[in-house]
């Protein structure tokens, strides 16, 4: 059986949307560290339709040093979305429209 981790930028007070827009200036070289480690102890991603659509936007044309962009572009992913229709354009992207449980298992 596989394991779901949530990984997640949360705010005290209970704001995770858009990110870039308050968590950057918190940036620093340790949770650099543990971004890249939580990411390499990774065999897929599941994402949901607007995150899977904003990282799509920003993972693919993008190489660093640490490796992480080649390791998200990488992963297999697991869209969960009743909305969206294939084919999903970011490399090794499944589409979930059923059973999301069923669908992660294998």
């Amino acid at each position: 059986m596989r394991k779901v981790i949530v990984s997640m930028f949360l705010t005290l007070d209970g704001v995770m949307e858009e990110p870039q827009n308050w968590s950057f200036p918190f940036w620093n070289d340790e949770i650099a560290k543990f971004k890249l480690d939580e990411l390499f102890s990774s065999d897929a991603l599941l994402l949901g339709r607007v995150t899977y659509q904003g990282f799509a936007q920003a993972w693919p044309g993008r190489t660093e040093e640490e490796g992480y962009a080649d390791r998200i572009n990488g992963l297999p992913k697991y869209v969960v979305s009743t909305t969206l229709d294939e084919p999903l354009e970011w490399s090794n992207s499944t589409l979930i429209k059923g059973n999301v449980a069923e669908e992660c298992r294998s």
